[in-house]
């Protein structure tokens, strides 16, 4: 019966937790993705998800970032397709914004950046909930025609690597 108990806030907070990925303002404005604030937060989500986590590491000005953005992240988080595959964060390192690092201390974007090895932008890296890499890194966007299914390839690979590893 305890268990019970559990599983229902649990759900809850999954379930609230991935509707929240974007935000679909109805005063017209357009999705965006949800930037890191503290790692721990999406390490709970991931663990309790049983999900690997996409971060894309991207600056402003970057037309690149952008068009990853919005020509396939974002249509990726409205679709609803991929909530049950990966959970989608962005953080940007133009601004070198503070955030918490998994263990609760301060970092910035940049460190974490450098953390995983991210020099060019957008760079998108696959990790667990305990901040492991899944899978190799993609820089930039190859043929924009072709990157979807690249991209697709990459997340079940990662679903793959995290579902096997537990």
């Amino acid at each position: 019966m305890q268990k019970n108990h559990f599983i229902q806030p649990a759900l809850f907070f999954l379930l609230l937790t991935l509707f929240s990925q974007f935000v679909a303002a109805a005063d017209g404005q357009s999705p965006k993705l949800k930037n890191i604030q503290d790692l721990r937060e999406t390490a709970k989500l991931a663990k309790v998800a049983d999900l690997p986590i996409l971060i894309m590491f991207g600056t402003d000005e970057c037309p690149y970032c952008e068009m990853l953005r919005e020509e396939f992240l974002i249509p990726m988080i409205i679709s609803g397709d991929y909530t049950d595959k990966i959970i989608i964060r962005e953080v940007h390192v133009t601004y070198n914004e503070k955030f918490i690092d998994f263990n609760g201390t301060t970092i910035t974007a940049s460190q974490l950046a450098h953390r995983y090895g991210v020099t060019l932008f957008p760079t998108m890296i696959f990790i667990n909930s305990k901040a492991k890499v899944l899978v190799e890194k993609i820089i930039g966007i190859t043929t924009p025609s072709l990157f979807g299914g690249t991209l697709d390839n990459s997340i079940d690979q990662a679903l793959a690597v995290q579902r096997k590893d537990g």
